[in-house]
């Protein structure tokens, strides 16, 4: 790992922990990727003075000019569309060379059979499970199967098997030989149709049929095949004299004679004077990259590929932040004051792409670098016939309406009481402008404009930014924007829900009721609304958790903030919501999943606990009894422990 610290700095130099774990775990890496060092400090240097400058935006579009590159042989396999910049003439040259086949998956690897069989039992297996999973559309075999999901199962099953069972002990290198994760497969198939009897299990056990038939037929078979395949060439390679595995070169290429080193060597170099070259960008060079995508003709590498480590660096939460935080001080400063056009800003195009990048970190994650794209900026007319442009929709068609949110919001500042407009108001002069729904729909694929919102309602309730009274009126707004562009879910905005309790607590003990009473409505709200989910995936989600821990906070402040019989009476309404129960019914949901002590309900139930520890011992009887949890009260020296420890 030192290797790798020397070139990334390790966690000392990243904001996102976990690209500095995957970077530390691979070891030596290509020199190519020093450019991630650059782009690293710079997105660091902005997080710790909580903003970014006009040249860092430039900078880090250097950097991804260098990153998102392909290789030359990347560039001849890669399809480009008709474009409108192309001379008319111009001819496109096609590569009719066959692909040649790869020749082994581990070339490099110590000539150790039974390390080498490992290896590539562990990929090959792996490759099945994500078949499984694409053949299980409803995720039946995903997860483990509990009690609190089917009733008497551990009675019935005394061996228990899943895929994610399954892919832990292909993970931990447990499988010795194919055989053994062919029985672990068919005994999880299996358990279905052992479970799933009589006429209610008609369809479980036809699901586990198609699924079990596919899985022989396809799935393994395609593995076994694999397997041997591999091995065999193995043998034979180990009858050649051995050669030195080649070095890594970017874009998975491998050198294989004295010309092709020079010509990597002579890249490199070129690549070096690019990197030095990204620090004299200045705010001067701030430009949306140009939309473009490609794929790579290679064999899977033991490598993290160097464009979903950028992506996930911007993907970053506190990258987010100073990101979304620079959208709306150019809105407010540069847009609005100057009554222009948000996509005609030289920087804001370049923002918006920078979130859209960010945005599908994850794809390229799952297509481990296989197929890379920039997507647009936005800037472009959507032409007819062309499929729908996220980017363009957010830019060009949407962007306005968020000028538009701002506006109003400041606006309803200005018209309530102590504000320069209020006799205006009062007189009729000037009328409040109505909470517009219907302009919102349709947007919920915008996620960069979705997190604008989030930031600017966040900086909204700001100590300073507005008062109890206006904030009545400006909410209802985000609000009704967040509903559309959620699509209805906003259960796992975590960053969105952390940001917003750090700056309601702000306030401490000067927090306005109506204020604690509008974000409590909003947020059950956003509860109930998970209606396209089932209801354990609600209560686990992390807006169930960051409520619960709003409300301790809230009530740690003492009782002007929340009162005791509220912050019960909201835990309630948190589990009916939650769980798709009515206030004042007992939900057998949440009993069964409190019961459970399943891990993704564990940080909810740690803050209904924190909740339940400062409450004396009849009232959480009572509490418990009125929800549905049918648990014994601890002593009194233990609720004292519990006190403390929370």
């Amino acid at each position: 790992g030192t290797a790798a610290a020397s070139i990334m700095g390790g966690a000392t130099n990243l904001s996102c922990s976990l690209v500095a774990d995957v970077l530390l775990a691979f070891g030596q890496l290509p020199r190519s990727y020093e450019v991630l060092d650059i782009m690293t400090r710079i997105l660091d240097t902005s997080v710790q003075s909580g903003s970014i400058s006009d040249s860092a935006i430039a900078q880090i579009q250097g950097c991804l000019r260098t990153i998102f590159r392909p290789s030359q042989s990347e560039q001849s396999q890669s399809k480009q569309p008709p474009s409108k910049d192309r001379p008319e003439g111009t001819k496109i040259k096609l590569s009719l060379k066959p692909v040649k086949a790869a020749t082994s998956m581990f070339p490099d690897l110590p000539a150790d059979d039974s390390e080498y069989e490992r290896k590539i039992l562990q990929r090959v297996v792996k490759k099945a499970i994500n078949s499984m999973k694409e053949n299980d559309p409803q995720s039946l075999f995903l997860n483990p199967v509990s009690d609190a999901i089917a009733p008497g199962y551990s009675k019935i099953i005394a061996t228990p098997m899943c895929i994610r069972t399954i892919e832990e002990k292909m993970m931990n290198s447990t499988y010795k030989n194919i055989d053994e994760y062919k029985g672990d497969t068919i005994l999880m198939f299996s358990n279905c149709c052992k479970y799933n009897v009589g006429p209610a299990g008609q369809w479980f056990r036809n699901e586990a049929e198609r699924q079990k038939k596919i899985w022989r037929e396809e799935i393994f078979s395609e593995a076994k095949s694999k397997l041997k395949a591999e091995m065999t060439k193995r043998k034979n390679a180990l009858k050649r004299k051995p050669k030195a595995p080649p070095p890594l070169a970017f874009g998975g290429k491998t050198e294989k004679s004295a010309g092709a080193a020079a010509t990597t060597t002579g890249t490199r170099t070129k690549e070096v004077k690019d990197d030095a070259a990204i620090n004299n960008l200045t705010a001067h060079h701030v430009k949306p990259l140009p939309p473009w995508k490609y794929k790579r003709r290679k064999t899977e590498v033991e490598i993290p590929s160097l464009q979903c480590l950028a992506s996930m660096l911007l993907a970053d939460p506190f990258v987010m932040r100073v990101l979304v935080d620079k959208i709306q001080k150019i809105l407010r400063v540069d847009v609005l004051k100057s009554k222009r056009l948000p996509s005609g800003h030289p920087v804001l195009p370049s923002m918006f792409q920078l979130l859209n990048i960010a945005r599908i970190s994850t794809q390229l994650c799952a297509r481990k670098g296989k197929k890379c794209y920039i997507p647009d900026a936005g800037i472009r007319d959507v032409l007819d016939g062309e499929e729908f442009n996220p980017a363009y929709e957010s830019t060009r068609n949407c962007l306005p309406l968020f000028s538009k949110l701002l506006l109003d919001a400041e606006l309803d500042r200005r018209m309530v009481v102590g504000g320069d407009l209020h006799d205006a108001a009062l007189q009729d002069i000037l009328a409040r402008p109505e909470v517009q729904i219907n302009e919102w729909v349709g947007t919920s694929s915008l996620y960069d404009l979705r997190a604008v919102v989030e930031g600017a309602f966040v900086n909204l309730l700001q100590p300073g930014n507005t008062n109890e009274v206006a904030v009545q009126n400006q909410s209802p707004r985000f609000v009704a924007a967040l509903d559309n562009l959620s699509g209805g879910n906003m259960l796992n905005e975590r960053p969105f829900f952390m940001s917003l309790t750090h700056a309601l607590l702000r306030y401490k003990s000067k927090l306005a009721q109506s204020t604690r009473d509008l974000v409590t409505t909003c947020m059950i709200k956003w509860l109930k609304m998970g209606y396209s989910v089932l209801p354990e995936t609600a209560m686990c989600s992390p807006l169930h958790e960051c409520f619960m821990h709003l409300l301790n906070e809230w009530s740690s402040l003492g009782n002007v903030v929340l009162p005791r019989d509220l912050f019960l009476s909201l835990g309630e309404e948190a589990v009916a919501a939650s769980s798709g129960e009515k206030v004042g019914q007992k939900s057998n949901t949440f009993a069964n999943t409190w019961a459970s002590n399943d891990d993704s309900f564990l940080p909810v139930k740690e803050q209904y606990t924190r909740m339940l520890s400062s409450t004396p011992d009849a009232r959480v009887l009572q509490w418990k009894q009125k929800i549905g949890i049918d648990e014994p009260i601890p002593s009194s020296p233990v609720t004292d422990e519990m006190q403390v420890d929370s």
